[in-house]
């Protein structure tokens, strides 16, 4: 029996999915596939090259573009990322050739004006470089690769002064771009949408590779997106790195650990915080979770209080108490804690919720329904509510027919 054959652009898309998380090995076997299929597939191979270029494998990436050259000789894709590879190759005249094609089809295509500069510059054109690249801050006054450009450019024409103010402007634009495309990307992650919300982080970290919030951001979203630690946790090191006391990121490390199962690793993670930040709230109950799930009781309670005794009204804090003492079936304690957080934030779903199961497990049914259901009005898609008001239902049912 023969097995049917591969749709090329089912396979195109995977590949397009792995060159958006930035995967671009793995972009590329897919991509490798589809030409297989198609040899002059002019996605296939567009995405292909793009990805070699990512991995910095230039010969390779400058095949895929020929390839395209070859059914569409006027393709500007193919052409400028074909320059691009040769400037990288320190093919610079060649490189020329293909941007000045670019511009031929489009003068105003601004990445092909810059980089042909750069090529002019690297064969000792500095004086045509510039002019290329003020043209191009003429129509983009805030484009940071004509900006530090052209402080390379200076630079080796010896000034110095006018180099470094260049340099300066292109280093205080890239973290502006950065910050907004970290912006954008939080607001995706906190709709769900994490696929679009990693390219913004991507675009964040390629202005600035050093934007803290934006590494520990794509981290934590390629958790959400379901990647496995191996994907994650180089995104808090490398912030780690920058800044042994980011919080953030030994915070969301902390937490990935915890929920894998790795609670002295959580719990080192949320000592080392508090050692520079020995009141720091989150630390402080997140650690005595981990130590929880140690089977380390005393001190897993003591954090929590700790924390509580520091912000009384931390609703994150009481629930943890409330959960540590749960789990303890000390359910009557639980429900005191529970009641504390209700009070700071009568809407807190989590509380609410948690309470319900409470009153459950203390066998009060019709009052755990109530509290499921207030959960749903305010989080209609809350599955541990949907759950549990499930298993509440049952019980009321069993003990009417007892009746």
């Amino acid at each position: 029996m023969f097995s049917k054959p591969q749709n090329v652009w089912t396979i195109i898309n995977q590949g397009l999915y792995w060159e958006r998380y930035n995967e671009f090995q793995k972009a590329v076997r897919n991509f490798e596939k589809a030409l297989k299929i198609e040899p002059q597939n002019v996605v296939a191979n567009l995405h292909k090259g793009k990805s070699l270029y990512q991995i910095n494998r230039f010969s390779e990436a400058l095949v895929c573009f020929d390839q395209i050259l070859k059914v569409d000789p006027k393709s500007i894709d193919a052409l400028h990322n074909a320059g691009l590879c040769l400037e990288k190759l320190a093919r610079y005249c060649d490189a020329e050739s293909f941007f000045c094609r670019v511009l031929e089809i489009d003068r105003n295509y601004l990445d092909s004006k810059t980089y042909l500069a750069v090529c002019k510059s690297n064969l000792g054109d500095h004086n045509d470089a510039l002019g290329l690249l003020d043209d191009v801050l003429r129509n983009d006054p805030r484009n940071s690769a004509a900006l530090y450009n052209k402080s390379t450019v200076l630079g080796r024409m010896g000034k110095k002064s006018e180099s470094i103010f260049y340099l300066d402007k292109a280093i205080e634009e890239d973290s502006r771009q950065s910050d907004a495309c970290c912006k954008e990307g939080k607001i995706l992650t906190s709709k769900g949408r994490h696929e679009d919300a990693i390219k913004w982080y991507s675009k964040a970290l390629e202005h600035d590779p050093k934007n803290l919030d934006a590494l520990v951001a794509k981290g934590w979203t390629l958790d959400l997106a379901g990647f496995s630690t191996k994907d994650v946790f180089p995104f808090f090191d490398k912030a780690l790195e920058i800044d042994p006391k980011f919080t953030e990121a030994w915070l969301n490390k902390g937490f990935v650990l915890d929920r894998t199962g790795l609670f002295k690793k959580a719990v080192g993670c949320f000592e080392s915080i508090l050692e520079y930040d020995p009141k720091n709230i989150r630390a402080l109950y997140s650690k005595g979770v981990s130590l929880f799930s140690l089977k380390q009781y005393s001190a897993a309670v003591f954090f929590c209080q700790e924390a509580i005794r520091l912000d009384p009204s931390n609703v994150k804090a009481l629930c943890s108490m409330m959960w540590i003492l749960e789990h303890k079936k000390k359910y009557v304690e639980a429900l005191r804690y529970c009641d504390m957080a209700l009070k700071t934030d009568p809407d807190y779903v989590y509380a609410i919720s948690y309470k319900g199961k409470i009153l459950f497990l203390l066998k009060k049914y019709e009052e755990a329904l109530q509290y499921y259901e207030t959960a749903l009005k305010l989080d209609p898609k809350n599955q541990t509510a949907i759950y549990y008001k499930n298993q509440v239902l049952e019980k009321l049912e069993k003990k009417k027919k007892q009746l």
